[in-house]
């Protein structure tokens, strides 16, 4: 089986990448940048971009993939000052991969979503129905991603499915909002920078990377699903309490508490569709994913070259 990631160079996709390799797929990668991984014969690397519908076209044509699995987009911060950029890369290429999708007989169509979809203030536990008042423009783009996606499987035209996750941290992550409160720890603590908390209080639900991952191919192997779209959630912790985490591992690390505003999501997230739907767990919580954070970036980037 075929299936084609957009952004597989990135964050997510190289773990995303590097698991469905492991698994006996042919992948075929779309991304802006060099691709970060050694030359495989199930991988095809793409130097492109998803809003050229020419370019997807042909590299559509050309492999036939059985399924996509959409993670290309701008961050939120990007979104936040350059909304009709986002609206483009985000909203636009999201419904012109769906088009592609269709026109060229491609079964599935996996978006990821965000837990940005949520207002940060909406009551807990968030469940899927609560989604529609994001206040970043992020979200607001997520949002739209699904809304349209839906809209063409409630015309029988294509089988879309989208996860949320919520902030998804690891290795690798270094930039948009939340890697401040999340990523950023680990890797300023590992390079002995004083880490400045801004918002120590703030409840946080973080998923790992590898979780995150797990969710969206199992999501994307399910022959049918019930819902169009999946929260995948790890566990609550408030900030500060994360950095004392980090710190049980990293004992050198030096914090500095400053309070100021940072951008806040919803922290009880009900995934109990997933779970019972899927059987997806999170296997890698609290202090098991900082361990395997540390060990992975002390291993080095040629972890990702590894299949």
């Amino acid at each position: 089986m075929r299936i084609l990631v957009t952004g597989g160079g990135g964050f997510i996709g190289r773990f995303l990448v590097s698991d469905l390799v492991k698994k006996g797929y042919d992948v075929i990668v779309v991304d802006r940048g060099p691709s970060p991984f050694v030359e495989h014969q199930r991988i095809k690397y793409y130097v492109g971009d998803v809003t050229n519908v020419i370019q997807m076209n042909n590299i559509m044509a050309k492999h036939k993939p059985d399924i996509v699995i959409h993670l290309a987009a701008l961050l939120a911060d990007t979104c936040e000052i350059e909304p009709l950029q986002a609206t483009k890369v985000n909203i636009e290429a999201t419904q012109n991969l769906i088009e592609l999708s269709i026109t060229h007989g491609i079964k599935r169509f996996v978006f990821m979503s965000s837990a940005s979809v949520y207002h940060p203030d909406t009551p807990e536990p968030v469940r899927e129905e609560d989604a529609g008042k994001p206040v970043s423009y992020y979200g607001v783009t997520k949002y739209a991603g699904e809304l349209i996606g839906s809209w063409y499987y409630r015309k029988g035209l294509i089988d879309f499915r989208a996860l949320r996750p919520t902030v998804v941290f690891g290795p690798g992550r270094f930039r948009g909002p939340s890697a401040e409160y999340s990523s950023m720890i680990i890797e300023r603590a590992l390079n002995n920078e004083k880490v400045i908390v801004k918002n120590p209080n703030d409840r946080v639900n973080y998923i790992y990377v590898r979780d995150a991952v797990s969710a969206l191919i199992l999501l994307a192997e399910a022959e049918k699903v019930r819902y169009r779209a999946y929260n995948a959630a790890g566990f609550v912790s408030r900030v500060i309490e994360f950095v004392e985490m980090v710190k049980k591992y990293i004992s050198t690390l030096q914090y500095e508490v400053q309070p100021h505003e940072a951008v806040r999501y919803a922290a009880v997230i009900d995934d109990s569709k997933i779970r019972e739907e899927l059987g997806w767990r999170p296997q890698y919580t609290y202090e098991k994913a900082i361990e395997d954070y540390i060990e992975t970036v002390r291993k080095g980037e040629e972890l990702f070259r590894v299949y």
